[in-house]
């Protein structure tokens, strides 16, 4: 049997576990005289799940672009959702945003680095999209981009990057990533955690693993700013680094030395999971989200609750059968094979909307959820088009709402992207918070079909076993019995 190492001790080992909670603080500062902004493509809704007030567009004109710039904030989120897409679209999606955000931020004077924010468990397009940001900027006069800076770590959901290696906390152990269930990902499978050669994987061997800069806890912790700003400075020709961290402390060090490199017209893109957002913005801690400020403060408190699952991950399956084990919840199960068949396909869907829209209206909340075989085709392309087909579906059975939930859940990255922009509507949202650890919940704006409405936006890689009851538990006690 494996052994692997164990999470407490390693988190709790004294070496490299300093904490210093001035860090941030200093960062912020920086920002504030600076006036540098960090914009963060994210390839799926949940990128946002370390931040707070902040805002995310889900529209890349320049208007929107420029207005999603015109405050004091530090950090911009567009949401691209190009994990859902195939290479192609994404690559045209990336390279379309660069080009708006490089003419709108010319207009408006702005410095600003662009982080490409994607999955803790190593799954996107990479390297394509940090090779067509950096292709795009070199055209528009931006100059060399020195490097790519490659930090997975993701603390709220234990994914820890250590000796180089990603790791990802299972039932209390330090399980590589590349032995879990998300590197079988029919579409972005992967065969090693250990990052320089993951690189050499991705690139299919165009850059060795010899070839990444590292940054160590042992350069974090002993060698600290000044160490961390000496790799940075050497780096060029977008040289991949990876960064080594298992805490906060290691991302804020680290931070306060990348933005020391851009003041000394270093230029770096971002392949990172979400916890780096938070600390190069400089973004504090907060408490979780009450149920109060999770359920809409309108009439539609008197309406059912909706959960929409479309992620047929291991994970979200343990999830929804606690859920349905511990609540008297309705239960709707969308037949995926009757989806994917255009003869069963609408007979289906009227069946779904017609009684989701009856429960909600005679407040009984109601989970939605996906058949939970896994339907595998021939290739990446067919895996892709059958998610996307079941994206629809679902999102079909939101645009058909007449009545507004007093709370959405939407459970997976491609169904949550997809629940935001095409069935709410959502163009521009303001992130509350966090529901629970990596959970985030938007706050739709006024030209949403429902407007002023959270909306949870739960990843199909995150929380435990009862993670999805836990949040329906804290709005079920707010409610003093009303469910």
């Amino acid at each position: 049997m494996t052994q692997y190492p164990n999470l407490t001790d390693t988190l709790e080992n004294p070496l490299f576990s300093k904490s210093d909670d001035s860090l941030r603080a200093k960062i912020k500062d920086h920002l504030k005289q600076t006036k540098h902004k960090f914009i963060v493509l994210d390839d799926d809704p949940t990128g946002v799940q370390t931040v707070h007030d902040i805002f995310v567009i889900t529209n890349w004109s320049k208007d929107w672009i420029k207005k999603g710039l015109s405050d004091q904030r530090s950090v911009l989120y567009i949401l691209t959702n190009t994990r859902s897409y195939n290479a192609e679209k994404a690559e045209n999606i990336n390279r379309e945003i660069v080009q708006n955000i490089v003419e709108v931020t010319k207009e408006m004077g702005i410095n600003f680095s662009i982080i490409s924010r994607s999955d803790s468990t190593l799954r996107g397009h990479y390297p394509l999209e940090i090779d067509v940001l950096q292709d795009e900027l070199f055209k528009v006069g931006n100059g060399e981009t020195s490097g790519h800076l490659i930090i997975p770590a993701f603390f709220e959901g234990y994914r820890y990057t250590l000796d180089n290696t990603h790791y990802l906390a299972v039932d209390g152990q330090l399980v590589p990533v590349c032995e879990t269930e998300f590197a079988k990902d029919s579409v972005f499978g992967f065969q090693t955690a250990n990052l320089p050669k993951w690189i050499e994987e991705k690139t299919n061997g165009r850059v060795s693993s010899e070839s990444a800069l590292i940054i160590s806890l042992e350069d974090i912790h002993i060698g600290g700013i000044d160490k961390i700003y000496e790799i940075l400075l050497s780096a060029n020709n977008n040289t991949p680094i990876i960064v080594n961290a298992k805490s906060y402390y290691d991302l804020d060090i680290l931070s306060l030395a990348v933005l020391k490199a851009i003041d000394s017209g270093k230029q770096f893109l971002f392949r990172t999971a979400a916890s780096f957002v938070k600390s190069i913005t400089g973004i504090k801690d907060r408490p979780y989200l009450s149920a109060d400020e999770i359920v809409s403060k309108d009439e539609s408190r008197n309406n059912g609750g909706f959960i929409v699952v479309g992620s047929h991950t291991k994970k979200t399956t343990e999830q929804i059968n606690e859920l349905m084990k511990k609540y008297p919840i309705e239960q709707i199960q969308l037949n995926v094979v009757k989806i994917i068949d255009e003869e069963t396909r609408a007979e289906e869907l009227t069946r779904v909307c017609q009684l989701v829209d009856y429960n909600i209206s005679s407040n009984r909340d109601t989970l939605v959820y996906t058949s939970r075989d896994v339907i595998i085709a021939k290739d990446k392309e067919e895996n892709l088009k059958i998610s996307q087909t079941v994206s629809r579906a679902l999102v079909e059975v939101v645009r058909s709402l007449k009545v507004k939930p007093k709370f959405i859940i939407a459970k997976g990255g491609i169904t949550s992207s997809d629940v935001a922009t095409k069935g709410l509507e959502i163009k521009h949202a303001k992130i509350l918070g966090q529901a629970i650890a990596g959970v985030p919940v938007w706050l739709t704006g006024s030209e949403a079909k429902f407007k002023d409405t959270p909306y949870i936006v739960f990843p199909g890689n995150v929380g435990e076993k009862e993670s999805i009851a836990q949040i329906f538990e804290n709005i079920k006690n707010d409610q003093k019995g009303e469910f």
